[in-house]
Order: structure tokens, then sequence, then C-alpha cells
């Protein structure tokens, strides 16, 4: 991927070989050879170049992320193809889709179908995605199932992130960055040795963002953010056949929750909330919000793994061959409230808080030998097993507000609980508008006091595998790759819902649990058990030492589970996720290593996707039938024959499609439970086209390094919800950043200018159904135009 080759080509030291050539504006000129430097990967699970590894990758570094201003993964999704993040706003609820693969995360019984690793340790919950990125050396996105050799779920690809490692000199570095918009980022290492067998790296990152949303009702800031880490990684080497690792992190976020726009109110529902806030407004795009519960949510995880790599030289005919283990354990706890309603209306408010923990084994073995059985020219082989075992306990209370028998008077309520979009009281209600009688707003307060519905949760797993990969030379020109993983996992839940309130002591039902139309039911110990076998194979021919190209063939696997917020007991399993990927591609390099140029074209078929319905009061888990991806992927970085110009794009194409989707939920506005046929639509978070281009001029000013860059990047249209509601079709759009930096010749400091979106496009990265007014709805609106300042300093 072009961007990797910023590892050699960041903003204080591109320009470094042209500077050499002209130490100061009065020096004559001296040539020297640029190329583009190799970018070293662990897709493989053993080092190797990027362009090596035969399957569609983007390597990201991180000088790269200070270069644009990342101080998160879903900043540089525009930047890979058919990559996208859901939300860059939500510390808790992260959506990632590869190729337009994903899962919902507002259930969570959903395990991500995009894996994530992070210092060789596989992290099971979505919500890791924004736990430890800083100190980042690189990040590298896998596209397809990825199965074989990186834990489990990564049936549509895997995020591989690596920090910084340890050196043995004494060295630092010291980023600060602000927004105009009252975002601060500071992060800060110190690396170095401690004699001759031991060396640590300690850092810290520091964020505080003010927000963007403002809540008109609650005068705040409802996404206001605020997060702080700490790493702590050791490398001990008691001799030259043992290396370890000791790895430690935690991270504390404190946020306003959630940030949500309100968008298309109808007559009805306008009258009925300007009872409560005479100024409410429906506009999604100018960062107003006004619903009355002050949501929050705290989150804290912390880690520790132990990685040791025992080095056993020759054995049994095999070179190089060594042992690897990676120990580790996981602690992650979610405390959140939210307005549930999103309005200024004190109709309902979701208390959810998760506690879950992870311990995870994995050891493998990696060798080479000279041939295959007297076969080809040399073999590299990779194996191992691998284990996890987690505990996941959530407890949700939905607790009536003092306005909701106020509500019930609305038509909103008589179309929910008749599951008729045309029924109610033909406007006669809203005309009326009974909720803005004291009367009634007194009487709710008084009757309803402290109703609930309370769901309790817990899920058990215990997952093992073992896995295969060699690689064989079978000439200097073709090499065959196959491999294969067992997994069996066992899944133990205990789930129950009840409803709580006073007037259950005189006979009568429950509020809360009768507007979600809710039964109480308790289930422990059901269970279920799986196995798969994912095979992977792939074929590639070198053209020559620089070029190759590729045909793969993949399977992906991602286990099913129990319905973690239903509000009966029915229907609580749901089947796993399957896909099958078939990948062609070309990696090489031209023009004397000046220009690099990707491509990779693909079919995936998913058999059972692991969708989430809409029901007019929360989500129902289903699976959606089959859906087919056919897609291509290009990146190109060259060095121009300028001396101060260089050039990078890439150009993601996708056509995502349900095959077969018959009984699909409808629109909630089409009627409770309302179904449509799907089959042959786009499915949800599938852009099209996404693409990006990026100039970059380099030049020495008065003997620093200057560099210029302008990102012209474009996202095409897409469906943000996945009852492809027209209301929820997003347009295509293109935005426009650029930065401008000057480091000095060592690249001890560099001082950059930057901002994105500069032409204010105004987006709405998602649209959901609003809970309790059907026809309206939630966006999150993308951040506007943002100009930041950073200063980073590194010995």
């Amino acid at each position: 991927m072009f961007i990797n080759s910023s590892t050699s080509l960041r903003p204080h030291c591109v320009a470094i070989a042209l500077i050499l050539t002209a130490h100061n504006a009065f020096s004559a000129p001296v040539k020297e050879r640029r190329v583009l430097e190799e970018v070293i990967v662990s897709a493989q699970k053993v080092e190797q170049s990027s362009q090596d590894v035969p399957i569609s990758l983007t390597a990201v570094s991180g000088e790269f992320m200070k270069e644009v201003g990342a101080v998160n993964l879903q900043d540089l999704a525009p930047y890979m193809p058919n990559v996208r993040f859901s939300s860059d706003t939500d510390p808790a609820l992260t959506q990632v889709n590869i190729r337009g693969f994903g899962s919902n995360p507002l259930n969570a019984a959903f395990e991500s179908s995009v894996g994530f690793v992070q210092d060789e340790v596989f992290y099971n919950r979505p919500s890791y995605f924004s736990e430890a990125m800083f100190d980042i050396a690189r990040i590298e996105v896998l596209r397809g199932p990825q199965g074989t050799l990186f834990g489990k779920n990564t049936v549509a690809g895997v995020f591989n992130v690596s920090s910084a490692d340890p050196t043995d000199d004494f060295s630092g570095k010291l980023q600060w960055q602000e927004n105009d918009a009252d975002e601060r980022y500071l992060e800060a290492a110190v690396a170095g040795g401690v004699g001759d067998h031991l060396s640590l790296r300690v850092s810290a990152m520091d964020r505080d963002k003010e927000g963007d949303l403002y809540n008109q009702f609650l005068q705040r800031r409802d996404d206001q953010h605020e997060q702080n880490a700490q790493r702590l990684k050791i490398f001990f080497d008691p001799s030259d056949s043992l290396h370890m690792e000791l790895n430690a992190y935690q991270s504390e976020t404190m946020a306003n929750y959630w940030g949500l726009q309100i968008f298309k109110l109808d007559d009805d529902t306008r009258t009925f909330l300007e009872n409560y806030d005479p100024n409410i407004e429906d506009n999604p795009y100018d960062f107003r919000s006004s619903y009355n519960v002050p949501g929050f949510i705290e989150k804290t995880s912390d880690s520790l793994s132990l990685l040791s790599e025992w080095q056993l030289g020759d054995v049994a005919g095999l070179q190089n061959s060594a042992f690897t283990l990676i120990v580790a354990d996981s602690e992650l706890y979610i405390d959140s409230l939210v307005d549930l309603d999103a309005s200024p209306a004190d109709l309902a408010k979701l208390a959810v808080t998760s506690d879950y923990n992870q311990q995870s084994l994995e050891l493998r073995f990696t060798a080479s030998s000279e041939s295959l059985f007297g076969l080809g020219e040399g073999v590299n082989l990779v194996a191992g097993i691998y284990a996890l075992h987690s505990e996941f306990e959530q407890h949700t209370q939905i607790t009536a507000g003092d306005d909701l028998l106020a509500y019930l008077t609305t038509d909103d309520a008589l179309q929910l609980i008749s599951g008729n979009p045309n029924g109610g009281s033909g406007g006669l209600l809203g005309s009326l508008n009974l909720a803005g009688l004291g009367l009634i707003s007194g009487l709710g307060a008084t009757v309803i006091d402290d109703d609930s519905y309370l769901l309790d949760y817990f899920l058990d797993v215990e997952a093992y595998a073992a896995f295969a990969q060699f690689s064989w030379y079978i000439t200097d020109k073709w090499v065959l790759t196959p491999g294969l993983r067992y997994s069996r996992e066992t899944k133990t839940a205990d789930a129950s819902g009840a409803s709580r309130c006073r007037t259950g002591n005189l006979g009568l039902p429950c509020l809360m649990g009768t507007a979600l139309s809710a039964e109480e039911y308790q289930e422990e110990g059901i269970e279920r058990e799986e196995s798969d076998l994912s095979p992977k194979l792939s074929l590639q021919y070198y053209l020559n030492e620089d070029t190759n190209i590729f045909i793969s063939y993949a399977r992906g696997y991602k286990s099913g589970g129990f319905n973690a917020s239903s509000f009966g007991g029915e229907d609580l399993n749901f089947e796993p996720e399957k896909a099958v990927t078939v990948e062609a591609g070309l990696k090489g390099s031209f023009l004397d290593n000046t220009l690099r140029f990707n491509l990779a074209v693909y079919q995936t078929q998913f058999e059972n996707l692991q969708v989430l319905a809409f029901n007019g009061a929360f989500f129902d888990v289903k699976n959606a039938a089959t859906a087919t991806s056919d897609g291509l992927e290009m990146d190109v970085m060259w060095i121009t024959p300028m001396p101060f110009l260089r050039l990078a794009g890439s150009v993601g194409l996708l056509d995502a499609r349900y095959d077969s989707y018959p009984a699909a939920p409808a629109p909630i506005n089409e009627g409770v439970d309302a179904q449509q046929d799907l089959g042959g639509r786009r499915i949800s978070f599938a852009p099209k086209e996404t693409a990006s281009f990026t100039p970059t001029l380099e030049f020495p000013v008065f003997g620093l390094a200057m560099s210029t860059s302008v990102d012209i990047l474009y996202q095409g249209d897409q469906y943000t919800d996945g009852d492809l509601d027209k209301n929820t079709f997003s347009p295509g759009y293109t935005t426009v950043s650029a930065r401008v930096s000057l480091a000095s010749l060592d690249s001890g400091w560099a001082i950059t200018v930057g901002g994105s979106n500069l032409t204010d496009e105004e987006v709405l990265g998602q649209v959901l159904d609003t809970v309790f007014f059907p026809g309206t709805y939630n966006t999150r609106q993308k951040s506007m135009r943002k100009i930041f300042a950073s200063l980073n300093y590194q010995w």
C-alpha cells in the first residue's frame, strides 16, 4: 500500500535524500538515488516484505499517523481502500467493515467480523479498537478471511497493530497536537537499555476533546471525551537463544454519551416534543441535540502479555527452528447511561454495565527447510495451537421516565402498539396535545415511579484451535502456500429478562415492559458447541525479483451465539457466519524501485450474515441468508523524476449485495415486524467507490526540510442502516486535507500545521431509527473543518 513508504518518507525526513545533496542553498547538488524503502510486516506470523504477502493489505506506519494528525484508527480509514468505520465519535460501539462486511455492535452478543490483534494478542471485543492506539510502530490491515493464523472471528479481515519497541540506546519522543475544536493530544515515550540484557520503553497518551455536539437542553457538549493510557514494554534477552517481551497497558476513558442528533420529525412528534423544548429542531447538520438525560460512559481496560521466543537452530533437518509462546490476560469494563429516546421528553433511559475478561495462549513453531522432501528450493513453516477463555457479563436496565404516560397519548405510541404505521388518531391526538396538560405529566411521575425492565446476560467462551501453514518455493519463480486451521468452540450462557415496578404489587402490568412488548424469562446454562475447518491456499509467480502475481483461496468462519438483548427469550440462538474468498493480484516495484504498484481483485461469498433488525424499541438478532462482494483494491506510490515531488494514491471498488434475504426487516415506518425482500440489493456500509490521491512536495529551506501535502479523499454513496431505508442513504462526498511540515535534517524535531475536511463537507456518518418515534431518526454527523498544529520531538 502506498502508505507503507511513509516509514522512510515522513514529513520531517522525506526530503533528507534531497537535502543531503544541497546542504545549504549555495552548495552544488550531488545526485543520490532515491528509492522506496522495503516495508516489513508480520501478516503471516513471520517478518517479511509486504510485497511478498499474497493478499491485499495496507500497512500504515506510526509516522504516517503523525503526519496526517490521526489519533485513532477511524482517522486512517479514508486512506484504506474498502475499509469503513461507522462512527469516529463513539468510544464503545465501534463498527468496522472491510469489503462491506462487519458486525453491528449494538447487541453485545455479536463479536466483530473484523479481528483486532495488538502486539501478538487477539482481543475479542470491538471496544478494544480504541483502547491502546498510541506509540504505534505499524498498523497492518489484512483484507478477507484470515482465520488460518489469527485468533478467531476474522471472517472479514484483521487489524494487526504493533506498538513501538524498546531500544538499547537512550531515546524518546514527544508529540503534542491541538485542534481548533478545543481538542488536545499529548503522547510521550522514553526507551533505553539497562545493562546488556534488558531494555524497556515507557509510553503514555492523554487526549482531551471538548466536543462539537451542543446539547441545548442540558447546555453541555454531548461528545466531550477524555482518555489517558500508559504502556510498559520490556525486552529481556538472557541468552542468544532466548528472547522475552513483557507488554502491559492500561487505559481509562470518560465521555459524555451519546453523540446523536434527531432527524425528520413529523408534525405529531414535533408537537409532543415542543412541550419539553420549544426550540426542538431536526437539522442533522448543525451539531445541536436536545435530550434530557446527562448520559455518560466510563471505560477502563488493562492487558498483560508475555512473549517468549526460543531459537533452536537446526533440528531434525529443519533450519532456523524457533518456538514462540504468547500468554495474555485482559479485562475491559464499561459503565454507561444514555437517553434511549434521544429527546427532551423524559421517556426512558438505558443503563448498561459490562465486564469482560479474557485469557489466551498461543504456541507456535517456525522453521525453514531446503526442500519439501527433496522437492523444490525451500520451505518456510508456521504451525501452532491457540486457546482462548473469556467471560462476559452485562446488566441492562431500561427505566421509564416521568413523561412516558404522556407519551402513551400520542399517535407515535398508538402506531407502535398497534403495529400499524398508518394507525393512530389521524392527527387528532396531536392537535389536542394531551401531553401538554400538566395533569398528565404530574400523574405520570406519580404512577411510574421506578418502573424498569432488566436484562441480565452472562457468556462463557472456551475456544481451541490448531493451525499450520507453509510456503513452498517450488522454483525460484513459483511459491505455493497452503494453510489449515481446525477450531472448536463452546459457548455457555445465562440470559434473563424481568420487569420491576410498584404497580406490579397491585396486579397491574409494568409500564416499561408493556411499552417494550417484553415478557419475563430466564434461561440458564444454554450451550452451543461448534467446530470448523478453515483452509487457505495461495500460489505466487515472480515475474522478476521485484514483481509477483498471485491467486488465493481462503475460507472464514465466525461463531454463532445467543441474543444478549432479547425481550422475550424466544429465538435466542443465532448461527455462525461463513465466508469464502477468491483473490488475485499483482505486487510490483518498477522504475528502479521508485514506483510501487499493487492491485488485487476478489470475490467473497457469505452465508448466514449476522444482522440486527430494529423492532421499534430495540434490536432483534437474525441471520441474513447469503451475500456476495466483488471488488478491487489498488494503490500506488511514486517517487517521481522531479526531485521535489512524490505521488501516492489508492482506489477501492466494491459491489457488495444480498443474494438472498427474503424476510429482511422493513423500515419501521412500514409497520412493526414488517418485512421486505432485499435479494439483489446493496448491503449497508458498502460504498461502491473509495479513493485517495496525495501529492507531496519536498524541498530544503535554509538548511531545514520542508514538506507540503494535499489529500483528496473520496467516499462513495452508501446506506448506513441494515434495513436500507431511503432516509439512511448517504450520498458520495469528497473531502480535502492538507498539511505543511518543517523539520530538522536529523529528524530530531518537526512542526506541522494542517487541516481536514477543509471544504466543510456536511456528511452524516450514520443514520439510525429512533426509539419510540417511528419515522424519526438519530444521526451522527462527521466533523466539519478541523485545523491542527503539532510538534514532534524525538531523540
